[in-house]
């Protein structure tokens, strides 16, 4: 099973350094969802690392790819963006206890 990460060259450079099986550098975040409609298909995928400001500038990417079972798709911030990291702990409560919490 494969862990990948998606996003800049050096969001991508710095997992593949820890042990990251693949990276995808994007270019924006129409880049990144071309990637990530790819790699959701591949079945040896376990784990797909995106890179916060991409996932926080594509419309839809929290119902689109944070609601698959499989692949996990996981945000991870990158130092460049704040916010989303907020809006991704909320959503990620409201669905798996069922209850809306504001994150401060």
């Amino acid at each position: 099973m494969k862990i990948v990460a998606v996003g800049c060259q050096d969001f991508v450079a710095g997992l593949r350094l820890v042990g990251v099986s693949e990276g995808y550098v994007a270019q924006g975040p129409q880049d990144v969802d071309n990637v990530l409609s790819a790699i959701v298909k591949k079945p040896d995928i376990m784990l797909v690392l995106v890179e916060e400001r991409y996932a926080a500038e594509m419309p839809n990417f929290y119902d689109k790819y944070l609601k698959l079972k499989r692949p996990a798709v996981a945000i991870v911030p990158s130092g460049k963006t704040g916010e989303g990291v907020r809006d991704y702990m909320s959503e990620l409560i409201k669905r798996t206890i069922g209850v809306e919490v504001t994150v401060k």
